[in-house]
């Protein structure tokens, strides 16, 4: 007698063309948005395993439709199907090639391999989902059209057993910097950021009506309130590389007399950026208009 937790999966393989043709269903569905479209692809018995970030924090669960995390999949993806390795990210929103790539993935999915230091998932709470790792036999890889964003799917192909059993929604590295209709600025020595410094004085976050003030020695942030965070000096920290494209340096601001400090990152598109920290809203301070 078969063990409770054991899965019987009819194996039948299908053709290439037949599990393309059940990719480019998939992605047609994927791209309209409907959550019954989508739940179409999941097994209601078996369920899925979901993958997603919120902020910094990792989540793992377990649905058996999408209802409730099809807001994290808004987005709609190439539909180019090709057979191979997924391509170089090259940054600033740029990949060497475009489209949705697919590989064979038997015995290879394993639940492990996922993040989860925030759900923090036991090895028993895992357990009646290993069937999904079992079931796995394809991956895919896709960037969204706008290329922020990259999406991992697993898939169960057969003759009579084709399903969605896992799915990862993660950001390029430089998502945060993307902006291809702004120039780069060098910041590769500290002369060249304090020349820029000096040349812009003044940088705004219009969402959240926020400034940098290099003359008046001012920044306005939501920790501060009502009253701007005056600082009496700055230190300028070394380059780091985001994306083949992309640079940041951390501009740390000092207040000698009360003895306070606060950082926003500089990156070579010339922008300004607060760290994401909680229920924090994200400030992008540009060159004010």
């Amino acid at each position: 007698m078969a063990k409770k937790d054991s899965v019987i999966i009819d194996t039948t393989a299908c053709s290439d063309q037949e599990a393309k043709l059940f990719l480019k269903e998939f992605i047609k569905k994927f791209n309209a948005h409907k959550v019954s479209d989508l739940n179409a692809f999941i097994s209601k018995e078996n369920g899925i395993a979901i993958f997603v970030k919120d902020g910094y924090y990792p989540i793992l669960s377990f649905p058996n439709k999408i209802d409730d995390w099809i807001e994290w999949f808004d987005f709609k993806i190439y539909d180019n199907i090709e057979f191979g390795k997924f391509p170089k990210y090259l940054g600033d929103g740029e990949f060497e090639k475009t489209g949705f790539y697919y590989v064979k993935y038997q015995n290879k999915f394993n639940l492990d391999d996922f993040e989860d230091t925030y759900t923090d998932l036991s090895n028993e709470d895992k357990k009646p989902f290993r069937k999904l790792e079992k079931m796995c036999n394809y991956r895919a890889d896709v960037m969204s059209t706008d290329k922020k964003t990259v999406l991992t799917l697993y898939f169960s192909i057969y003759k009579n057993n084709k399903y969605l059993v896992g799915i990862t929604q993660d950001a390029v590295d430089d998502v945060l910097y993307i902006n291809q209709e702004k120039e780069f600025i060098a910041i590769n020595t500290e002369e060249q950021v304090e020349e820029f410094l000096s040349n812009t004085k003044r940088f705004c976050d219009a969402d959240n009506n926020s400034y940098v003030d290099f003359d008046k020695k001012e920044l306005t942030y939501i920790d501060f309130g009502d009253k701007p965070f005056s600082f009496t000096n700055y230190i300028i920290g070394p380059v780091h590389i985001i994306s083949g494209k992309i640079k940041i340096r951390e501009i740390k601001f000092f207040n000698s007399v009360d003895k306070e400090e606060f950082t926003l990152k500089l990156s070579n598109k010339g922008d300004l950026s607060s760290y994401r920290m909680g229920a924090r809203p994200q400030y992008i301070y540009e060159k004010c208009k």
